[in-house]
């Protein structure tokens, strides 16, 4: 039957038994709505060809219908970057919004002009400056990840249980034997970087092992690389490691050419695993575990957070907006060992 007006959200509610706010927070995230109310509600609203009114809701709240995304300095480095984005934009296409990517060198002072209605901030970091201008701005802040001590609170932030992750990894290595990991470690100071350090330390404390922590630059060159892989492998006085756990997933491969380079078998007398996940690395020879961290579900539980920041009462005092994504460990090859 063809319907002779637009389908409303109380048309969704009646379908469904449930009130119409129900209904509003399972479509824009917002609220207590349980995740299979949310995918019932996304369903019927499918079925309806529910479409929501962005524009009359901008003008209603005169907003714009833009967000704003900064990414971290050299995320170009990180294909995890790449694949949030694409859930970023998937998601809000999906909510009528428009998504305006800043320049990691954009001015905050700029950026706090923008005609957009909230800015969502990837990995912030200590060490950028922009970042604290941004989250103390006139613009509601969303983060991907926390914001570390010392910086202002953000509206929103979305994580994820990073250090149950690491733990499951390195308990996986120590049931594979080994008894001397490394960190190769760059230098980043966000939640999340802080947080897999953190992890992969007190693990070792608890386990009585020293923890080996190299840093290196943000993103480092392959010869840099090379020679942090170099003198791990080798000891130089200490006990020569016999697994390295990288940060990033381009690091990782460099690792992976470089013990082999060295003579060192990745998978059998040399564990390899990263702390994030992309395709190539389960297409690499051999294949490496990492932690899958879902970047791009993970970008569209950042506009979800947005959403219901924007859709918030302006004088809402609540507290700001926690979402958790869950992430898994993939093993492969290069802990596995050859099949």
């Amino acid at each position: 039957m063809r319907r002779d007006r637009a389908v409303t959200l109380q048309d969704i509610a009646d379908r469904l038994g449930v009130s119409r706010s129900t209904a509003s927070f399972a479509i824009t995230g917002r609220g207590r709505v349980s995740d299979e109310m949310r995918r019932r509600v996304r369903e019927v609203a499918d079925e309806l060809g529910y479409r929501p009114n962005t524009v009359a809701r901008h003008l209603k709240g005169s907003r714009t219908g833009m967000l704003a995304l900064r990414l971290p300095p050299d995320s170009t480095a990180m294909s995890y970057y790449m694949e949030a984005t694409f859930g970023i934009v998937e998601e809000a296409n999906e909510a009528g919004m428009t998504v305006i990517l800043l320049p990691t060198e954009q001015s905050g002072d700029r950026a706090d002009q923008l005609p957009a209605d909230a800015i969502i901030l990837l990995d912030p970091d200590l060490n950028d400056p922009e970042v604290h201008t941004l989250l103390a701005g006139r613009l509601p802040v969303i983060t991907g990840e926390p914001v570390p001590s010392g910086l202002p609170e953000p509206r929103a932030s979305v994580t994820s249980a990073h250090d149950p992750a690491v733990r499951e990894l390195m308990d996986h290595l120590l049931e594979r034997g080994i008894r001397h990991p490394a960190m190769l470690f760059p230098e980043l100071r966000g939640h999340w970087a802080l947080t897999v350090r953190a992890a992969f330390e007190s693990w070792c404390a608890e386990h009585g092992i020293r923890p080996r922590i190299s840093e290196v630059a943000h993103p480092a060159p392959p010869e840099i690389i090379h020679a942090a892989v170099a003198e791990l492998v080798a000891g130089d006085g200490d006990q020569p490691v016999d697994a390295i756990v990288a940060v990033s997933d381009g690091t990782v491969l460099s690792v992976v050419t470089s013990a082999q380079q060295l003579g060192r078998r990745v998978g059998d007398d040399l564990l390899v695993a990263a702390l994030v996940d992309s395709e190539v690395l389960s297409l690499a020879q051999p294949s490496i575990t990492a932690i899958d961290l879902h970047a791009r579900e993970f970008g569209r539980r950042c506009v979800r957070a947005a959403l219901a920041v924007i859709e918030a009462d302006a004088g809402d005092a609540a507290a700001p907006i926690i979402e958790v994504v869950p992430i898994t460990v993939q093993f492969r090859a290069s802990t596995l060992g050859a099949d």
